[in-house]
């Protein structure tokens, strides 16, 4: 049997998912796991916080899964880190007769996808007799079929209302630890960053706001490319967005923006399923970032710009993978141009996309999408207005120059602003006259993704 962990990653409901998965992979949180090669079947007791281990279970071949963790995420945690931990050592499990709890797992599974036992498979067979012997369901009648779906309803509802209150709570506690800071001093924690910020992220993720937890557990790493005297003021920006974040879920807690900065986003077949209508086109990509996150994630974020004038502004592709997966080799690059649907996370300034469906087109002629006509400046205040939790706003310029200062600093020249580059290190190729560029503006300096070069065409940077 074998699971690439590249089928963990795309069954994760979210990037959150995968942090927490990764914390499980040290086999002493598993007393038992346990695998049957002919049922294609893996299981596990993961010790949760309970005095009962959580009892978890897989299907190596088509991926069905099941755990008796009281998560809303599917799959949980527990269901990803046994099928990650199968995917790297399998050797970790030990060949066996499924116990009790799977064997009625695999009758259950058996009797929903073929409505009874196949006489063309004797192992399944075998399995469903053994697990259900004097145990068969009665036939519900359709009152106690309304009647358990609205258990099953109040039960979910009870559960939403927990999450947030929990949520609520955390915010508040978050809150009051950013009035704690002022109150002592922001230079004192500046000097005492990383560990005061762990604890509060912690705090967070035992809130449920994972998606926040990360971003304040990113803080220090935020800061540490800045020069000291700019700490200072970026510290504030960043702890005023969190309480303008805080501020916005509390006041409307459906609210999608607000719900995805802290919580995460929907997963892919939650979106496809929406009613987010799709986007079709032809689209350049403009733009990629590679980083690796302080949980052990890589983050990859394209960006397409559309050809067609189909929207107004880029739309971002966000990808999260295993740092221990390796470098992946993803289909686009920097001056790729595809034709396909597009779906967008809903929200009221749409930036974030899937891609429903495409194909690479091949052609001799590139056609450089227009300019935006707004500054920088001006983006990113309307930007701020709608989402004022958001850090950058991504934007294509029209002709520009790439210039470096005697202090090996880079700036960016267009529409006669001068603009200071985060980038350190830029190609050779980069430097000089260019008919675009495509740059991420946080209204003190701007990364430059790309340039559209008149001799070499579109330069990643």
């Amino acid at each position: 049997m074998e699971l690439p962990l590249q089928v963990v990653q795309d069954l994760a409901p979210d990037q959150s998912s995968l942090g927490a998965a990764k914390k499980l992979l040290n086999t002493a949180k598993w007393p038992m796991l346990g695998l049957a090669s002919e049922l294609n079947t893996i299981w596990g007791q993961c010790q949760g916080s309970g005095a009962n281990p959580y009892l978890t279970m897989a299907d190596v071949a088509d991926h069905g899964y099941k755990c008796t963790c009281p998560s809303r995420k599917f799959p949980c945690k527990h269901v990803l880190a046994l099928m990650w931990i199968f995917s790297e050592s399998q050797t970790s499990f030990v060949e066996a007769t499924p116990p009790e709890w799977v064997a009625e797992w695999l009758s259950r599974r058996r009797r929903s996808s073929s409505g009874a036992a196949s006489t063309d498979e004797p192992k399944a067979v075998v399995v469903k007799d053994i697990a259900s012997a004097g145990n068969d369901e009665p036939v519900l009648s359709a009152e106690e079929l309304a009647k358990k779906e609205a258990q099953r309803q109040k039960r979910a509802e009870s559960a939403m209302q927990a999450t947030e209150q929990s949520i609520r709570e955390g915010l508040g506690e978050l809150e009051l630890w950013i009035r704690d800071q002022q109150r002592t001093g922001l230079a004192g924690l500046l000097k005492d960053l990383r560990p005061r910020v762990r604890r509060i992220a912690a705090r967070l993720v035992d809130a449920k706001a994972s998606t926040l937890a990360a971003r304040v557990d990113e803080l220090p790493s935020l800061l540490a490319g800045l020069p000291m005297e700019r700490q200072l003021a970026r510290l504030v920006e960043e702890l005023g967005m969190w309480v303008l974040l805080s501020r916005a879920w509390q006041s409307a807690p459906q609210d999608p923006d607000a719900r995805r900065a802290l919580l995460g986003a929907e997963n892919r077949e939650q979106l496809l399923h929406s009613q987010q209508m799709p986007v079709n086109g032809r689209w350049l990509c403009v733009g990629e970032r590679i980083e690796t996150r302080r949980d052990g994630l890589v983050s990859h974020a394209t960006w397409l710009w559309p050809l067609d004038g189909q929207c107004a502004s880029a739309a971002m592709l966000q990808d999260y993978s295993p740092a221990s997966a390796g470098k992946r080799e993803a289909s686009l690059r920097v001056g790729t141009q595809i034709e396909g649907e597009l779906v967008f996370y809903p929200s009221r300034m749409p930036e974030r996309a899937i891609l429903a469906q495409y194909r690479i087109v091949e052609t001799e002629a590139v056609s450089w999408p227009s300019a935006v006509e707004q500054s920088p400046q001006q983006a990113l205040f309307s930007l701020r207005r709608t989402l004022p939790w958001q850090r950058a706003v991504p934007l294509l310029l029209g002709g520009c120059c790439l210039m470096q200062d005697k202090d090996a600093g880079y700036w960016l020249k267009a529409s006669e602003q001068l603009l200071p580059l985060a980038n350190n290190d830029l190609p050779l190729l980069a430097h000089g006259e260019h008919l675009a560029a495509f740059i991420s503006w946080d209204g003190a300096k701007a990364e430059l993704l790309s340039v559209v070069s008149p001799q070499w065409g579109m330069i990643a940077c």
